[in-house]
């Protein structure tokens, strides 16, 4: 677990015990407990797209989706001002610390993948369940024209995803997104599904799995995706 997170899980914790939670409206639907904290203004609509949105990830990730507790904060600055980076999913405890403008269905796609596969072998931060949850987050982006929007440096584009097996940074959740969304055009949906439930090892057997899987080299699959990208090669 990255450090902000574990930082943010304490704090939590201790949050918690100060009785912090206690006055936060609940909002009860068919999967998620929403606890929202009493200065949050929320439309009907904004729940109903969550829901809906974990649903539809539980049929194509094919799992039974489990109950969440998804609490509420009226921004992100907020909650960090109390030591919480509201932007965060615990998988083992199924509980989602968020605020109004995320996308619908990152953090919810967090929990659902770790019924596909644990984060000893699928690392919550690493590049291949950050880049499932941006391009199932419910918003019908292009992946690939975000990315190229960003302009993102050549060194970045040319490093090996071997680099972010087990964290990747924030600023380049754009790009795994755009991996996902080549590696669906290109193999589709149900090869990406046998390639999550088959990583080990914090991802190490990632290219293993890309000539057992996709039939293909993983520096070959780098090399096509960075084509795809329209990225220029050193």
């Amino acid at each position: 677990m990255a450090s902000w997170m574990e930082e943010t899980k304490k704090n939590v914790q201790t949050l918690g015990k100060q009785g912090f939670f206690d006055n936060w409206l609940k909002k009860e639907t068919e999967f998620i407990t929403f606890l929202v904290h009493p200065d949050t203004k929320l439309n009907e609509d904004w729940f109903k797209k969550r829901v809906a949105t974990y649903k539809i990830n539980a049929e194509r990730l094919k799992i039974i989706p489990p109950k969440v507790i998804f609490y509420v904060y009226p921004s992100l600055e907020f909650g960090k001002e109390r030591g919480v980076t509201p932007a965060t999913s615990f998988i083992k405890s199924k509980e989602i610390h968020g605020h109004p403008h995320q996308s619908p269905g990152h953090e919810l796609t967090h929990i659902l993948l770790g019924e596909v596969n644990n984060t000893d072998n699928l690392p919550a931060n690493g590049i291949w369940s950050e880049g499932l949850c941006v391009f199932l987050d419910g918003t019908n982006t292009d992946r690939r024209k975000h990315a190229l929007s960003i302009g993102y440096a050549q060194d970045i584009t040319n490093a090996s995803w071997e680099k972010w097996r087990q964290n990747l940074p924030g600023n380049l959740y754009p790009l795994a997104g755009s991996i996902i969304q080549y590696l669906d055009g290109l193999f589709g949906w149900e090869k990406i599904l046998v390639f999550l439930k088959e990583l080990k090892n914090s991802g190490g057997n990632d290219a293993e799995l890309s000539e057992g899987i996709l039939n293909k080299k993983y520096s070959k699959l780098q090399e096509d995706w960075r084509k795809w990208l329209k990225l220029k090669e050193g």
